[in-house]
């Protein structure tokens, strides 16, 4: 009988994530794979030793499991949104919020300190830190505190669907290109110099929610509530297109940052 609830729990858990989980299982992939690529020959074998498989295999972990019985204080609602006020500063829940959580985590790690860890923590800690980061870099995961005015719930319209703001982010991937493959995604998306890849990594995860929270504001202009997004001007769909190349893309090379500077 337990394992039968256990299974339940697990068949709930993947059917509910489907349509909550940030960037979707696509999205998250692209930029952990993009982040593959930027790790150091040491980040890159800790991880593997780690979690003895890639970081796109478990980008969506923390989605998965949010919903099952003992994990929702690892797997919290809170980690998945960076909530801002009506100035556009941070309004979240110290310790639980995506970038609280990525820059605390990160220091418990770094200078060597994961090693008196026990594997498992290590482990659980970087599943965390892949799904975190491209959280925090979705479009639909920054989130404004009513008294902002801001009309997130609006709608935009996809073959003759309403379809939240917010699933628009989470699937825009696929939505915008439904034959693209993932090593199609990376590279049309990977395409950043190390010079501007340093630019981006430049910072602390408070500094990177804040920038964030500053550009994702503007998104709110790109459509009226319940437009197609077919009527969509030439510009605006080019726009909406360049930001999910933008924040997959660094998502990613702050993944790689993080991840580097931990097993540096």
């Amino acid at each position: 009988m337990k394992a039968l609830k256990i299974f339940a729990a697990l068949l709930l858990s993947l059917v509910v994530s489907h349509n909550a989980m940030a960037w979707g299982k696509s999205g998250h992939s692209i930029s952990a794979y993009i982040a593959e690529q930027h790790l150091s020959d040491k980040a890159k074998a800790e991880c593997q030793r780690y979690l003895k498989h890639s970081l796109p295999y478990f980008a969506s972990w923390q989605d998965h499991w949010r919903y099952c019985d003992g994990f929702e204080e690892v797997c919290t609602a809170h980690a998945h949104y960076v909530n801002v006020d009506f100035s556009l500063r941070g309004k979240g829940s110290p310790d639980r919020d995506p970038v609280s959580r990525i820059d605390k985590i990160t220091k418990e790690m770094e200078k060597g300190k994961y090693k008196s860890m026990p594997d498992s923590i290590v482990a659980m800690n970087l599943k965390l830190l892949i799904h975190m980061v491209g959280d925090m870099h979705c479009p639909g995961h920054i989130t404004y505190h009513p008294d902002s005015n801001y009309p997130v719930k609006m709608k935009i319209v996809i073959k003759g669907k309403p379809m939240a703001r917010h699933k628009f982010w989470d699937g825009a991937p696929t939505i915008l290109h439904p034959k693209w493959k993932l090593e199609r995604f990376c590279k049309e998306y990977d395409t950043y110099s190390p010079k501007e890849i340093k630019k981006i990594c430049k910072g602390t995860p408070y500094k990177w929610g804040d920038v964030a929270a500053r550009e994702m504001v503007k998104t709110f202009d790109y459509w009226k509530d319940g437009q197609s997004y077919k009527s969509l001007s030439k510009d605006k769909r080019v726009a909406i297109e360049e930001l999910m190349h933008e924040t997959l893309a660094v998502g990613g090379y702050r993944l790689a940052a993080v991840l580097n500077r931990i097993f540096k």
